[in-house]
């Protein structure tokens, strides 16, 4: 675990409005897909994007299994 910003003066401020986890999740990739990410200007936005569109998708689909 890292010891913090050691110069508090230029401390991170998320653009995102809600809370973010102190953890952080990693995923290795196949080597395309890979490639793909890495290429994309905002990786980081663009993956949270894509995670909480699958995440409401699955639930949606949740929601169609059990009626």
């Amino acid at each position: 675990m890292g010891r913090g910003n050691p110069n508090p003066k230029h401390k991170y401020v998320s653009p995102n409005p809600e809370p973010m986890s102190e953890r952080t999740i990693g995923v290795r990739l196949p080597l395309e897909l890979d490639a793909y990410v890495r290429s994309l200007p905002n990786r980081t936005e663009w993956l949270r994007r894509v995670i909480a569109e699958a995440i409401e998708q699955e639930k949606s689909q949740a929601k169609v299994d059990r009626a």
